[in-house]
């Protein structure tokens, strides 16, 4: 029914766009797909569909169609009042809209989203799998569930479901939100069962969504931001290193790093660590000598001097 009423409304919005002359309901009728049945019921389904419209932003011109009469109308949109002035748009700006169009195609507005990613790709949209530094853009989870935790989520429902990490696991949860990070969907929420708020990879869901309450079961805090809680999801940051290795020696160090030059029995290389740093370069002993950053050198040797 949802998908009947959107192509309907995208059908008119293009019917009243491409009129030169402003059109009666009689001919909207007979032209627009999607108005069927007793007169009645088509003139209240037309009012509510101008409605919907305007709400949207879109401005739909009346004029009376008879100077004489002019309880006889017609309707027809403006180009310029329906144009969306988006500038010049960058690469990465156009494939994110046609991120979004592929997830509303996809997932829960599959007709109007066809529409919209059709547009998109005639402004000259680009890969959906380009990397901009955020990780990839590809949905590589392009899932049934998607529905399913949206309605959860809108409606404040308790769902459960199997979740695979390292062990297989029934979860039951309150779910807060549902976001796209590095290409990837999460589902965050309150575990009812550890009563804590957790943070699930979607793809990782096993089985369909179960419904485990009616609407308005919980409310999400007012604080809840669900941002604070993918912090977990950030890569480590890390430090560059510059060290003497050995030749032959530190080969998990040389397969990470670069080698900057060679001296001798030493080479050095450039390698960037995570905060075990410490633990890593003591493993190799005195086939490594750590030159920079000083602090961390410092720091190398107090650990070495309370070993004597």
């Amino acid at each position: 029914m949802a998908d009947n009423k959107t192509e309907r409304l995208i059908n008119l919005t293009m019917a009243l766009l491409a009129t030169r002359r402003f059109l009666s309901k009689d001919e909207i009728f007979e032209r627009v797909a999607g108005y069927a049945g007793k007169r009645d019921a088509v003139e209240r389904m037309f009012e509510r569909d101008k409605d919907d419209l305007r709400a949207l932003g879109i401005i739909i011109q009346v004029k009376p169609q008879d100077v004489f009469f002019e309880d006889e109308v017609g309707y027809r949109i403006l180009e310029d009042d329906y144009e969306l002035k988006l500038g010049e748009l960058t690469p990465s700006e156009l494939s994110y809209l046609s991120l979004a169009a592929k997830i509303w195609r996809n997932q829960l507005f599959s007709q109007s989203g066809d529409l919209a990613l059709q547009k998109l790709e005639a402004l000259g949209g680009t890969a959906l799998t380009e990397d901009f530094g955020h990780g990839t853009l590809s949905l590589e989870n392009e899932t049934p569930l998607f529905p399913s935790l949206w309605e959860a989520i809108s409606n404040l429902r308790n769902i459960s479901f199997t979740y695979r990490s390292r062990n297989v696991s029934q979860r039951r949860i309150s779910p807060y939100g549902l976001t796209l990070w590095k290409g990837s969907w999460y589902l965050v929420g309150l575990d009812l069962e550890k009563r804590g708020i957790r943070v699930f990879k979607v793809s990782r869901i096993t089985s369909d969504i179960k419904f485990e309450s009616k609407p308005e079961a919980f409310a999400i805090p007012e604080d809840f931001r669900i941002e604070d809680h993918l912090l977990m999801l950030a890569p480590e940051p890390t430090t560059r290193f510059l060290a003497r290795v050995r030749v032959g020696t530190c080969q998990s160090l040389r397969s990470r790093g670069t080698v900057s030059g060679v001296y001798g029995e030493w080479d050095r290389i450039e390698i960037s660590l995570g905060n075990n740093w410490l633990e890593q370069l003591l493993w190799f002993g005195p086939d490594l000598v750590l030159e920079e950053p000083h602090e961390r050198v410092q720091e190398l040797v107090q650990v070495l001097r309370s070993k004597l």
